[in-house]
């Protein structure tokens, strides 16, 4: 209905009073979320006069009848069947339709003027909207044309027929009051078919004629009698493009652009109004979308036999069925882009199966476009920057997402974790403990703790600036370089191992420009200076490293090599017990000091220390 008062050509008082005299019940049709349309009425006798011309297309129907319409009307279902034929009959010969039962169910639900519990005066059409909305959740409808729910009669009489139903526009859901048992067989049935025609009429766009006397007039009367030849047409276009239209992106495309030009041609006071505006709004919504749009000009959400298969989707992929996960979601993903947990799902999948594809992360990238606060979004676009190397866009992405986490309310401790995972593997050391720190107690934030310190130790990079008061600390490194510098280390060592001492001493030279006075920089030139036999640059270099890092476990093998090179056995036996201390995974460390150790007493213990962590014999 129209949020003002409908205006009605003025009846005579004849008939008001007879209206009266056979107690109609008040009759209020409104549509949802938007402009209501009220009901019109034909005659009974024209809704069940027979017709020669031959349905062009049935119209499949389920209905259901809660607890209080069940138990005001007897037979309910057989009494519903029979309003489905006289409504057929009534629109078999102008729309070529005709309406046949799919099911007639219960619904287990009371309180027939709204929302169970609700507040307000019976029979108003707002009383009717959560019990639309209940209906679409209880079944989205999606294997037949209309799903009716039918409810208990009004207590109160009302000249205005808007209390009688309450459709989605545009959708296939409408809900029916049911008729007091003391109104005249006759003209219950004028009424019955009447509402059930104008609220399905609206599912297919029609709305309010004022000043009319057809069946989408706002006000009822006895003499009301089949659709105005405008709104005829604009139910034809709705019947040559559903329900296609509800599914396919250009099936709707070309129903909003018939639709457009029918309302575009019903000018004039009778037709203008919200009513009409919000249909334009929608025609041009519709055009213009590259998705399905809902009744409501938004998009399409999943149905209760979509949201099925997306549980079963997470199901395979929870029991490590990645591939077909995969398979099973994308026509999903295809029919709802905008629905954000499927293409965050989506998303996730692609880049564990297929990291590699362009398409991979075009399909990440296009959902951080219209998801552009989810943070596993640019985590999983981190990811596949990672795999192909990519490390500055990848910690571009990773900040994306720290900011995006930082703005929720109440995150995942999770999201902390695995985000300080990500910001690891780009190297981004400072950042991945501040992120692990956000997630206490998780063992993935202290797996990342351990091994943030491991590298720490690994490359002398010096700890992060001081939690409390933010002063860097002495030789410290801004966490936005961290990265390129760990990086830079690991591959001069690369290189170092292959006998490349040329190509190695060029990126020492430069690194030493862009880092100067960096532990790790001197960690390195510690180990091209003891590769090219230079001792005692050797020495100084590694020495500088552990005034800053006394635990860098690399500057220790280093020092303990040279000086077992120049037989300094009591420093050689220290920074390689140091070694073992710090990493006993270190194995070459164990060698070495068992050379050290070899004809003296301690190799026995070393022994026994190495087969109880390792389970076998030093070699």
């Amino acid at each position: 209905m129209n949020s003002g008062p409908e205006r009605t050509p003025p009846r005579s008082t004849s008939a008001r009073l007879a209206l009266l005299a056979v107690g109609l019940l008040s009759l209020h049709c409104a549509s949802a979320d938007r402009p209501r349309a009220a009901a019109g009425s034909t005659r009974v006798a024209d809704a069940v006069a027979p017709s020669a011309a031959q349905p062009v297309r049935t119209l499949r129907v389920r209905v259901y009848a809660d607890a209080e319409h069940r138990a005001q009307v007897l037979h309910w279902e057989r009494g519903f069947e029979s309003w489905l034929q006289r409504a057929s009959a009534a629109v078999r010969e102008p729309l070529g339709v005709t309406f046949t039962l799919e099911s007639a169910r219960a619904w287990d639900r009371r309180g027939s003027d709204g929302s169970q519990g609700s507040k307000g005066s019976p029979g108003s059409d707002a009383s009717l909207e959560p019990v639309l909305d209940a209906l679409e959740a209880l079944d989205a409808g999606e294997d037949v044309d209309l799903v009716v729910g039918l409810v208990s009669a009004p207590s109160a009489f009302s000249e205005s027929q808007h209390e009688l139903g309450f459709a989605r526009v545009l959708g296939r859901h409408c809900v029916l009051r049911g008729i007091s048992g003391a109104v005249p067989v006759a003209a219950r049935r004028h009424l019955e078919v009447s509402a059930l025609l104008h609220e399905w009429a609206h599912t297919l766009g029609a709305f309010h004629v004022r000043e009319a006397r057809g069946w989408m007039a706002p006000k009822y009367d006895a003499a009301q009698s089949g659709f105005e030849p405008r709104t005829r047409a604009l139910l034809e276009v709705g019947l040559r493009h559903l329900p296609g239209a509800r599914v396919e992106v250009e099936a709707q495309r070309a129903w909003a652009r018939e639709l457009r030009t029918v309302l575009e041609g019903m000018v004039g006071p009778a037709w203008e109004g919200p009513e009409r505006d919000f249909l334009l709004a929608w025609t041009e919504r519709a055009r213009a979308a590259s998705v399905v749009l809902g009744p409501e000009g938004t998009p399409k959400g999943l149905t209760p036999s979509e949201r099925q298969q997306l549980a079963e989707v997470i199901a395979l992929e929870k029991a490590g069925q990645a591939e077909g996960a995969a398979r099973a979601l994308e026509p999903l993903a295809a029919r709802h882009p905008q629905d954000e947990r499927v293409q965050l799902l989506a998303c996730y999948l692609a880049v564990h199966l297929t990291p590699a594809l362009t398409a991979t992360r075009e399909r990440c990238e296009q959902a951080i476009t219209r998801f552009p606060g989810e943070p596993s979004l640019r985590m999983n676009v981190a990811l596949l920057h990672l795999h192909a190397g990519r490390f500055d866009a990848a910690q571009d992405s990773l900040l994306a997402a720290r900011r995006n986490l930082a703005a929720q309310a109440d995150p995942e401790p999770s999201l902390w974790a695995d985000l300080a995972g990500l910001f690891l593997r780009a190297h981004c050391v400072t950042w991945a403990e501040e992120a692990a720190a956000r997630a206490p107690g998780l063992p993935a934030s202290a797996s990342v703790l351990e091994q943030a310190a491991r590298l720490r130790r690994q490359v002398a990079l010096p700890e992060g600036p001081d939690a409390i008061t933010a002063t860097p600390r002495p030789a410290g490194v801004e966490a936005s370089r961290e990265g390129p510098l760990v990086r830079a280390v690991f591959d001069i060592e690369a290189l170092l191992h292959a006998g490349s001492s040329g190509p190695a001493r060029e990126r020492i030279t430069a690194l030493s420009q862009t880092y100067p006075g960096s532990p790790s920089v001197a960690l390195v030139q510690c180990e091209l200076h003891l590769l090219q036999g230079r001792l005692g640059p050797a020495r100084s270099a590694c020495e500088r490293v552990l005034a800053v890092r006394e635990d860098a476990v690399q500057a220790h093998l280093l020092l303990g090599v040279l000086a077992t090179n120049t037989r300094a056995h009591t420093r050689a036996r220290a920074h390689l017990e140091r070694v073992i201390a710090l990493e006993p995974s270190r194995t070459e460390a164990w060698h070495l000091l068992a050379r050290e150790y070899r004809g003296t007493r301690h190799l026995r213990v070393l022994q026994a220390r190495y087969r109880e962590r390792f389970s076998r014999d030093l070699p």
